[in-house]
């Protein structure tokens, strides 16, 4: 996912939920989601309720 080049959300999806990290920090530990949290952090994304954070 990637608004422009420099600001990319790397994503995996597997049987434990679903990582997301900063393409900026690959050496950060990545955030863990359960299915049911992405699906509403993406829906907060998409309500503009996160930006500026």
């Amino acid at each position: 996912m990637c608004g422009n080049e420099s600001e990319c959300l790397e994503v995996a999806v597997g049987h434990g939920g679903v990582m997301a990290r900063d393409s900026k920090t690959p050496r950060r530990t990545p955030v863990r989601f359960t299915a049911p949290a992405w699906r509403e952090f993406l829906h907060a994304v998409t309500r503009g309720e996160l930006a500026g954070s």
